[in-house]
């Protein structure tokens, strides 16, 4: 049996951000089915939850709950966040 761990993240665009607006939006309204897509590859029973962040509208925070291992993870992190202009840090 593998074992589930629980991470949690803040997933962000700067404030100086050039993403357009627009963009942001769509990309923290998809956040979950995207991040849930890019886990299931390695963990077709990865759960993802998106909540809203007291720091506005362009802060999510998101738990996972998965099988992979945290290199792994932060891999998915790092390249998904690279590709939307976004910056991720971990909430301890």
């Amino acid at each position: 049996m593998d074992i589930k761990t629980n991470f949690s993240f803040e997933l962000y665009y700067a404030a100086q951000s050039t993403t357009p607006a627009a963009q942001r939006g769509e990309v923290m309204h998809a956040l979950g089915p995207s991040l849930q897509a890019l886990l299931a590859a390695g963990d077709s029973r990865a759960t993802v939850t998106v909540s809203d962040s007291h720091k506005g509208s362009d802060n999510r925070i998101v738990e996972l709950v998965t099988t992979l291992p945290e290199a792994r993870i932060a891999e998915i992190l790092k390249g998904f966040c690279e590709q939307q202009g976004m910056t991720v840090s971990a909430i301890e």
